[in-house]
């Protein structure tokens, strides 16, 4: 199901727009919610084209089309310009299957002037040889290599200005990272050597999900570690991060404009950025929570008392890279990561007062008997240090299979593609996990891996079986369509592709696809790495001394070099440091919340309660900036807590708002002097004392159900009345029936009174309910219409103080 959004405040008419410009995902919403790049496109085209209209999509198999604008539910053919964010492999099947659902050809050569130009782009793009034939066409006009920040916006505005395909050839010249389809010639793939926080994404629209009380702030770009098998840690060299001055201004622009409660730190590690530790308790006190992801063990293991901070500042799940099974394996892949660094760290975790710790572990099929024992007596330890500790913490052991990826040292490894192979593998790390207590858990199965590595090495041959099972209708919606690997691996046995060739070693001379591209890191760089494989560590100082240099040209230059080798992560004084974050920990944890009416109009009102938070809190924002360093968190807090949560969706109207506060006194003398004030789709209404979230005694409803999507409403209520054994009575009032109830039916405090009507084709009512009233309930009774659909207005007439 599409999200709703608030895009309809961001843009002209569609029709009188001089530009459309569609912004897609290859994957359902739901899936690519928590990511970035569609916000970051949005904002670069919204900088560049302000007066055009811009749309997003997000792909949806079952819907006709499978892609089309949330605001303007308009297809792609209707958009002079679509970019599309590509994130991994799997999503690549997608586009061919698009292409042909929008009764488009296929190819850019066979397109010629017919709309969209079509560019992709994104975290995959140096493995989409897949999309491209042999004579240089492609499935998509353009493809654009590297980081965008400062070029993809004022690329869109130089095609759509240029008059479209013609202008692509000038683009090329004139763009780094980019490459038109037609012809392979080179191009240099996109590098930010100097990232600005003004570069950082700020004006995008509000997605409805769980994430829309969410920002991201990008704190580093790019890798300084070498690990052989990391796709990204290659692409994205080299390592950069913004002051962390910039960023805290930065992060205060995303609250003010968003009305977000929550802050993500977007890094490959967060933990390499030197200012780490300034910013944990400066960002909590400007919000709610602060998002901490993906971290390097050894740094953690390093950083004197980093763990204890995360764990202060209510980090409460760590979740951890270790990749390979035993020590030889991890040196294989480059890890950097000693025994003592991950036993140590471990050790430390399991001390601490948190929930959960993942652990991530790939196997490489070069797994030996020694090193699988290896991996039971470390399992062995940790389920004695943990019972020595006597901590409940869950540990959980998620298993992927190596997939060789371009443009990294592994490309020239051999593939292992026989499922017999994994096969004793799996179950040998499986039962090892089990039989010591540990949850275990496989990333992926056979088909989905077999294909990602297929189409990440495979040449430019791809194309044809790609599209020939796109036009079966097979496409990608989180697994597999049944059958998929199969018939891939046939078509690629009769073509003669599945080859030595392809399956075995490759040699430094072996033709890779892309290889137009050129990167900062050579060829011949990646072929030492693999050729040599010992871990010499990585180019990051830390506070055991300076880094090394290891050569692979990813630094423009040698200032840049110094700058990473000597590296630190500034360590404040522990006690005062610590002290300092503890108190201002402590003092969020005791605030208590305020509780206001708030009036949602139903465009306020969301399929999640995030939506709803946003926009409410943003509202207050806009109306009263001063409160952007007082306001933490703005939640609704009655339909949307229990026992009432779930029950009563899409609702409109009247309803309670917690708002959380470090002055709370000052936030409430400013909500009294805004009662009444609409803005931004709802009312501020007068303060509740003595409110219990999620409990009212009487509420109002009125209802309006299209009966052409919710079927006959007045059968339906009574079903839900009967199915509830409530005794009533109907009494015919003119146009409407009146409910009669008994003095033993009013005391279920399901339904007190009211009335329906069926007129012009919609069923109405209002109705007079108690806090077992299910809604949720009865619309699922009405029919499989879409709950948005509804229009449902709450007046809530009682609540318990």
């Amino acid at each position: 199901m599409a999200p709703r959004t608030d895009l309809a405040q961001r843009n002209p008419a569609f029709d009188a727009a001089p530009y459309r410009v569609l912004i897609a995902r290859l994957s359902p919403f739901a899936d690519v919610e928590r990511s970035l790049p569609h916000l970051f496109l949005f904002d670069a085209v919204r900088r560049a084209l302000p007066e055009a209209f811009i749309d997003l999509a997000f792909f949806d198999g079952a819907a006709d089309p499978p892609l089309s604008g949330l605001q303007s539910r308009r297809p792609l053919t209707a958009f002079d310009l679509l970019l599309i964010s590509n994130a991994y492999i799997l999503e690549l099947l997608n586009l061919p299957f698009l292409l042909l659902r929008a009764g488009l050809p296929l190819f850019a050569g066979e397109r010629g002037s017919r709309r969209p130009l079509i560019i992709l782009g994104g975290s995959n793009a140096l493995a989409t040889q897949a999309l491209i034939r042999a004579d240089g066409d492609s499935l998509v006009d353009g493809i654009f290599f590297g980081e965008g920040e400062g070029v993809v916006g004022e690329l869109a505005r130089f095609l759509l200005h240029g008059g479209g395909k013609a202008a692509l050839r000038r683009a090329a010249d004139r763009f780094p990272g980019f490459w038109p389809a037609g012809e392979f010639r080179p191009v240099e793939k996109a590098v930010l050597d100097r990232p600005a926080a003004a570069l950082l994404p700020l004006d995008y629209p509000l997605l409805d999900g769980p994430e829309a009380h969410t920002a991201h702030l990008q704190i580093t770009y790019g890798c300084p570690a070498f690990c052989a098998f990391c796709f990204e840690g290659y692409d994205r060299k080299p390592y950069r991060e913004l002051p962390a001055a910039d960023l805290l201004a930065a992060a205060r622009r995303l609250k003010q404009a968003h009305g977000v409660e929550e802050i993500n730190l977007y890094s490959f590690n967060f933990n390499t950025h030197s200012d780490i530790l300034t910013l944990l308790p400066a960002l909590h006190r400007f919000f709610d929570r602060v998002g901490l992801k993906s971290q390097r063990i050894d740094i953690l293991h390093r950083a004197e008392y980093l763990l204890e901070a995360e764990v202060l500042a209510d980090k409460r799940e760590f979740t951890l890279g270790v990749e390979g099974v035993s020590r030889r394996l991890r040196d294989w892949l480059r890890k950097s990561l000693p025994d003592e660094a991950l036993t140590g760290v471990l050790r430390r975790l399991l001390e601490q007062e948190i929930r959960r710790v993942k652990l991530f572990y790939i196997l490489t099929g070069y797994e030996t008997e020694a090193d699988i024992a290896e991996f039971r007596r470390f399992l062995r330890w940790l389920k004695e240090t943990r019972r020595a500790l006597r901590r409940r913490i869950r540990i959980i052991f998620s298993f992927g299979l190596l997939v060789r990826m371009p443009f990294t040292p592994l490309r020239y490894d051999r593939l292992f593609l026989d499922p017999a192979h994994w096969r004793p593998l799996i179950g040998a790390v499986k039962s090892a996990c089990e039989t010591n207590g540990f949850e275990f858990r496989l990333a992926y199965d056979w088909p989905e891996y077999a294909v990602t590595q297929v189409l990440a090495l495979g040449g430019y041959w791809l194309v044809e079986p790609l599209t020939a099972l796109a036009r079966q209708g097979h496409h990608f919606a989180g697994r597999l369509p049944p059958g998929y690997w199969d018939a891939l691996r046939r078509r690629l046995e009769r073509a003669g592709h599945w080859n030595a060739d392809f399956l075995g070693v490759k040699g430094p001379h072996y033709p890779f696809p892309l290889a137009f591209v050129r990167s900062r890191i050579s060829a011949e760089f990646l072929y030492r790495q693999y050729r040599h494989p010992s871990d010499e560590g990585y180019c990051l100082g830390d506070a055991d001394g300076p880094g090394r240099c290891l050569g692979c040209g990813a630094c423009p230059d040698a200032d840049r070099r110094e700058t990473l080798i000597h590296h630190r992560l500034r360590q404040p004084e522990r006690g005062p440091y610590l002290a300092h974050l503890k108190q201002v920990m402590d003092a969020k944890h005791r605030l208590k919340p305020l509780y206001f009416r708030v009036r949602l109009s139903p465009s306020a009102v969301g399929e999640h309660p995030a939506f709803a938070n946003a926009l409410v809190f943003r509202g207050l924002l806009a109306r009263a900036p001063q409160l952007g360093d007082n306001l933490l968190t703005v939640r609704e807090s009655l339909f949307t807590r229990r026992p009432l949560a779930g029950r009563f969706p899409g609702v409109a109207g009247e309803t309670v708002f917690a708002l959380k506060a470090w002055d709370g006194d000052g936030l409430a003398r400013l909500l009294a002097e805004m009662e009444g004030e609409t803005a931004g789709g709802f009312t501020i209404g007068a303060a509740v004392d003595g409110f219990r979230p999620g409990e009212f005694v009487r509420l109002h409803l009125d209802l309006s159900l299209p009966e052409v999507a919710f079927g006959d409403g007045r059968a339906a209520m009574e079903r839900y009345l009967r199915g509830a054994y409530l005794r009533y009575s109907l009494r015919r009032d003119g146009g409407r029936y009146l409910f009669d109830l008994p003095r033993k039916s009013l005391k279920k405090r399901l339904l007190f009174g009211g009335w329906l009507a069926e007129e012009e084709g919609a069923f109405r009512a209002g109705l007079e309910v108690g806090p077992k009233f299910d809604l949720g309930a009865l619309l699922r009774l009405l029919g499989p219409g879409d709950e948005r659909q509804a229009r449902v207005v709450a007046l809530v007439s009682h609540l318990v103080v």
